[in-house]
């Protein structure tokens, strides 16, 4: 990534814990460093995943139009949590 991972609070942890296990969908908004773009989506949380010391929320797209798409966003990026 562009820049440094900054560790998220353990309460928004166990949040995203919680929707994995339950498989409940979040909404969220994220900011892409890699295209520069906010956006803002629907999805069903799968998985978290730790890499080089960041943390990166594996989630589905809930739209059908986006034929499932698996995002793989890191935690620090993520604005917006609403449930």
């Amino acid at each position: 990534m562009n820049k440094h991972y900054k560790p998220i609070a353990c309460s928004l942890h166990d949040e995203y814990e919680i929707a994995i296990m339950h498989r409940k969908y979040l909404n969220i908004k994220w900011f892409d460093d890699d295209t520069g773009v906010n956006h803002t989506d629907k999805v069903l949380p799968i998985d978290i995943l730790v890499k080089n010391k960041e943390e990166f929320l594996v989630a589905r797209a809930h739209d059908s139009a986006q034929n499932n798409k698996v995002f793989c966003i890191r935690l620090d990026k993520i604005t917006l949590l609403e449930k």
